[in-house]
């Protein structure tokens, strides 16, 4: 019987589990087995090695390897080739492989010589993108594996909610329990998943100290309710998660630990009875350095270490004496004061670390490249992060506006704190950078021990500037000494904050913001980087808006936009990376990476460029992201022909029946889910006036699909034009006032009583009986009007407050006529016919014109990145930045085929159904993929099986209406060809 149930157990999947498990347990005992008892408790001790520097200590690291009185080592300093080459020697040398632990918390290049650092954990809390996180974590795992390193001590969890922190503060994700919850799991799903185990630190919270536990002992005084509240919150999170280890703090707390001045590290109360009795972690225990004098100044010759295993600690790091330590701890085991099973408890867990890391067949680490592998990934997820990062604090006195409509304006650059000289021509200084951008830019710097006569001079010559830029530079990360700045450097922050021109550039840590608080403009990079620089210089003069949330609170006045997480996951459209070797594996992919055939895009560069002369459109935006990726995004030509404003990434175009899938449709989506529109019910259900018309039995779903029978348009304005030609005295008047108020044009206002005319025509026009599908601007009127009966709000504010405004969409709207923004807006049509005059700002379409501007089938504004980030937040199966906005379910029904009669989709075109056709869409496109065009000639597409978004705007009626060349070159759909041919496709 036992055979048989074997037998079923190795060729079940709980066979292969039951093997794995036992070939585990017998390494472990056997190597238990065979350690003399001063042996097993060297495997406790986890020690410094530096592979370089003044520290540098092989010497002493061999002896305590030949007298095996170590079970790892924690590598510090040195370079990675100088490393890869002492744990070949160590781990060649022992009789014991040793657990190899690394402080990485932006990457190994936090300790190792000529390596590149990846972004620090404040300036991944304000991205709010957990998937990008876990990207990061990934590449730290490739770097780990690449130098035979198995934990990272990271991430650090911590809720930074004392903004003074001398320890944690920038190397904490925020001062929200919820974010650096989900943000820490994406990191330690990142290391974990890749075969690093991860470390969750400082336990039981090391977020609000004033004093740094490297110098002294912190005290925190909160009670045991309130630290479960907030500090311990994260852990919890990641405990559920099962992160594989923790580092305990090193702390006095009253609260859990009586005893006074007894740090968390050394405490059985903490380590035993919370953490693991209360708590139920089972994972891998390690102390902080116990060479810190937050213990080490209380507890000398060996002391800490044997408190520390006696509070419950598996691996005691940073002994300061090996020896010292485990002869306490056998006069401990010899006194009775602790017991070996409690040693042998603690080995074990070791030793099936040590197995689960690999080690139980040590490989050796290659030294030759080692430096250029680590560098693999650092600056493409540096600048990935950079542009996810950057935060716009506020922009009261319009300096953005300014940088972006008057590349030419008399502007000037003041570094606060740059010491270098600023007449030096290097493109990769900032100063220069932003030069060569904004020409008519003087420059100005303040370093250190400036007088208050050449204060009071500079802010007087400032005064005569259209816009001050002012870069806060070579600041410390940590708030000591000001982060850098002295007193005549605050002063001057203090008073250029008075002048009305100004617009502050933190490039640092984001809580140096206390000093500029009143700043009536200013942005954070929350680091100094040639990655922050681009972000920085990108986001000045419009070519991309800056995302980033602030993750604390350094201003009272500066409230942190708020934002709920959701549930951790990988989104759906976002490369899930890997982080295996080098050969054979890219965890992170790069739009390079991406691009198998880079001469598509060079002849795609040269096809739009032709389209542009040929006179197919005046100029255009493409964007295409892969796996969330940009892969391409180039602006083409100019607003119009015979001008010089060239198309930028701000550039909004009229968006036309793209607003059906951007605004309505997105709309009946969220209210379906909230079981608040039923797609089965009828116009009638929802719209009481139209009982009594043919209008009130259509159904919501007929509707959707442009099947419920109605005309495809009605051109109202042409009742409103006189026998000469010109528009009508009773009609529209050229200024406004009580009767005429509804905005149709520049200098152009309709009578509002006539909006009711226009209804009165919608509902007496015909319905086809049975229905065909006749697609119809009418049937989105008439959604619109739904949604509004539905939520008693407008559709524009709708859609603003529960899609633009949580995924920070920036660019996108209607009427941007009314936000002044007619000048960012590519001109559509020379209109003689109706409103004549040239169309910028206003939308195109007559009948949005004639009703407001606000309308279901027309009137949105947009450029292509805030586009792009509705189509991938679909892709995403509704999820943008940790926020699910809509349900996956949800997104995968609307989406899908949902007509017997078309190729439609709820709201959505699709690709043609029979194969090779691809429609309006590529034809390299799969059948998942669901997107719409637009009159104006923009188009949007999201295709899930490819993880591919694509956008192109365009404004191909300028200067009319009647050029065609769009639709007879195929011009957006041969421009989709082209990206899929570039992916290898």
């Amino acid at each position: 019987m036992k055979k048989l149930i074997l037998s079923i157990l190795l060729v079940t999947g709980c066979g292969s589990v039951l093997l794995a498990q036992t070939a585990r347990q017998k390494w472990v005992d056997s190597v238990y087995n065979r350690l003399s008892e001063k042996e097993r408790i060297g495997q406790l001790f986890m020690v410094a090695a530096y592979s370089g520097g003044e520290k540098y200590n092989q010497g002493q690291i061999q002896s305590l390897i030949d007298n095996r009185l170590i079970g790892g080592i924690i590598f510090m300093q040195g370079t990675p080739e100088a490393q890869a080459q002492q744990t070949n020697t160590y781990q060649g040398s022992t009789k014991v492989p040793l657990l190899i632990g690394m402080d990485a918390e932006w990457g190994l290049g936090m300790r190792l010589t000529g390596v590149q650092n990846f972004p620090r954990q404040m300036m991944l809390g304000a991205t709010r993108n957990a998937a990008l996180v876990e990207q990061m974590a990934t590449a730290i795992a490739y770097q780990c594996k690449r130098m035979g390193v198995h934990i990272d001590f990271a991430p650090d969890i911590d809720v930074n909610n004392n903004p003074d922190n001398p320890v944690i503060n920038f190397r904490s994700f925020g001062d929200d329990k919820e974010w650096v919850s989900v943000l820490g799991s994406s990191y330690v799903k990142g290391l974990q998943d890749n075969g690093i185990m991860a470390s969750a630190k400082h336990f039981p919270g090391h977020g609000d100290v004033s004093v740094d536990s490297h110098l002294d002992l912190p005290i925190i005084t909160k009670t045991k309710q309130q630290l479960y509240d907030l500090e311990l919150y994260p852990f919890r999170k990641l405990f559920q998660q099962k992160v594989q280890s923790v580092m305990i703090a090193h702390l006095s707390i009253p609260s859990l630990e009586p005893g006074k001045g007894v740090p968390s590290t050394l405490s059985k109360k903490i380590v035993t009875d919370l953490l693991q009795n209360e708590m139920g972690f089972q994972g891998l225990i390690f102390t902080d350095a116990l060479n810190m004098k937050g213990v080490a100044k209380y507890y000398p010759n060996g002391e800490a270490d044997l408190q520390a295993f006696l509070a419950g600690n598996d691996v005691l790091l940073f002994s300061e004496d090996v020896p010292k330590g485990i002869a306490k701890i056998q006069d401990a085991l010899k006194q009775k004061k602790t017991t070996t099973a409690r040693l042998e408890k603690s080995v074990k867990k070791i030793l099936a670390a040590k197995y689960d890391a690999g080690l139980n067949r040590v490989a050796k680490v290659e030294p030759e490249n080692a430096t250029a592998d680590l560098n693999r990934y650092t600056q493409t997820i540096f600048e990935n992060v950079a542009a996810e990062a950057i935060t716009m604090v506020r922009d009261n006195n319009h300096i953005m506006d300014k940088l972006t409509l008057r590349p030419n304006g008399n502007y000037a650059y003041v570094s606060v704190g740059k010491t270098e000289n600023l007449q030096t021509t290097d493109p990769k200084l900032f100063h220069n950078m932003l030069k060569a951008a904004l020409p008519n830019t003087s420059v100005f710097s303040f370093a250190k021990s400036q007088s208050a006569a050449r204060m009071d001079a500079l802010l007087n010559s400032l005064k005569r500037y259209d816009a001050v830029i002012i870069g806060m530079q070579d600041l410390n990360l940590y708030p000591k000494d000001n982060y850098g700045l002295d007193v005549m450097q605050l002063a001057f922050l203090k008073q250029l904050c008075l002048l009305n021109n100004t617009l502050f550039i933190d490039f640092g840590n984001a809580y140096a913001l206390k000093y500029i608080c009143n700043a009536p403009s200013s942005i954070v990079t929350y680091e100094e980087h040639d990655a922050t620089y681009k972000a920085a210089l990108n986001v000045l003069t419009g070519r991309m808006t800056a995302r980033g949330l602030l993750p604390v609170h350094p201003c009272s006045n500066i409230e942190p936009a708020s934002s709920k997480p959701a549930p951790v996951n990988t989104p759906v459209g976002v490369q899930k990376p890997n982080a295996g070797t080098p050969v054979v594996t890219n965890p992170v992919t790069s739009p390079n990476q991406l691009i198998k055939d880079p001469t598509a895009l060079s002849a795609l560069d040269s096809y739009l460029n032709g389209s542009v002369s040929r006179g197919v459109f005046p100029g255009c935006q493409v964007l295409a992201l892969k796996n969330g990726q940009v892969v391409y995004k180039k602006n083409f030509g100019t607003f119009s022909y015979g001008n010089n404003v060239p198309v930028t990434d701000k550039t909004l175009y009229d968006i036309a029946s793209v607003t059906k899938l951007a605004a309505t449709t997105l709309a009946v989506m969220k209210l379906y889910e909230q079981g608040k529109i039923n797609l089965t019910k009828t116009l009638g259900d929802y719209l009481p006036w139209t009982l009594g018309t043919n209008k009130a039995g259509l159904k919501i779903s007929d509707i959707l699909l442009h099947q419920a029978g109605m005309k495809a348009w009605i051109p109202f304005y042409k009742s409103t034009i006189d026998s000469t030609g010109n528009p009508n005295a009773n009609i529209y008047a050229a200024f406004k006032n009580a009767k005429f108020s509804v905005p149709v044009a520049s200098g152009m206002y309709m009578n509002q009583h006539y909006v009711d005319t226009v209804w009165k025509t919608i509902l007496e026009s015909p319905v086809t009986t049975p229905a065909s599908y006749v697609y119809s601007d009418l049937d989105f009127l008439f959604l619109q009007k739904v949604v509004e009966a539905v939520t008693k709000t407008p559709l524009d504010e709708y859609v603003s407050e529960n899609f633009y405004e949580p995924m920070g969409l920036k660019n996108i709207t209607f009427n941007p006529w009314a936000k002044n923004w007619q000048q960012r807006c590519a001109p559509t049509e020379r209109d003689n016919y109706f409103r004549f005059q040239f169309l910028q700002g206003y939308v195109h379409d007559m009948a949005s014109a004639m009703l407001g501007g606000v309308t279901g089938h027309a009137g949105l504004f947009a450029n292509a990145e805030d586009l792009s980030i509705i189509m991938q937040m679909l892709m995403n199966g509704g999820s943008y930045r940790g926020k699910q906005l809509l349900s996956p379910q949800t997104v995968s029904y609307f989406t899908g085929y949902r007509s017997g009669i078309s190729r439609r989709g709820y709201g959505f075109d699709k690709p043609e159904k029979s194969s090779g056709d691809g429609g309006p869409a590529s034809d390299y496109c799969s059948k998942s993929a669901f997107g719409h065009q637009g009159f104006t000639g923009t188009c949007v597409w999201s295709d899930p099986d490819k993880g591919v978004v694509f956008i192109f705007l365009s404004n191909r009626i300028n200067p009319t209406a009647d050029n065609n060349l769009i639709n007879k070159a195929g011009t957006r759909v041969v421009t989709q060809d082209y990206i899929y041919k570039a992916l290898g496709y």
